[in-house]
């Protein structure tokens, strides 16, 4: 597959340790780009509901355009149950953030995630409440 672009190719989705970057590595890939592991690190600006949506490892994800009128993958939480994870009704980008504001709000204030956006790829195995600096030490190849 890379022998089919000339360009670098960055490895993403899924990747949660060293066992994973060094597989992408050695497939190829130039490079390889780390989210959702990172989101329990005490430097990320992650919301109290989402930390625990995070720490729930059997919590699925699937993609929705709920949150943000355009589709990304997140927690499956209270809205993404009762009207379904993709609606053609969803407000486009932009606007789908600004219509659940105060509902979001609502909620957050009393601890729920119910009604926020708990962003997270397929792979919420690899959180955990460590340094930024030492999971990137943990990531890197040896």
């Amino acid at each position: 597959m890379l022998q089919a672009v000339d360009v670098p190719v960055i490895a993403a989705g899924g990747v949660a340790d060293a066992r994973g970057v060094e597989a992408a590595l050695a497939l190829g890939a130039a490079g390889v780009q780390v989210g959702t592991a990172y989101l329990l690190c005490p430097e990320a600006t992650t919301r109290p509901a989402h930390r625990a949506a995070l720490k729930d490892t059997d919590a699925p994800t699937m993609l929705t355009n709920l949150f943000s009128g355009g589709a990304a993958r997140g927690i499956v939480n209270r809205l993404m149950r009762e009207l379904g994870p993709m609606r053609a009704e969803a407000p486009e980008f932009p606007l789908a953030s600004s219509a659940l504001a105060p509902l979001r709000a609502w909620a957050e204030a009393s601890g729920s995630g119910d009604f926020s956006p708990l962003w997270a790829g397929q792979n919420t195995l690899g959180c955990r409440e460590i340094s930024a600096a030492e999971l990137t030490r943990e990531l890197a190849p040896h």
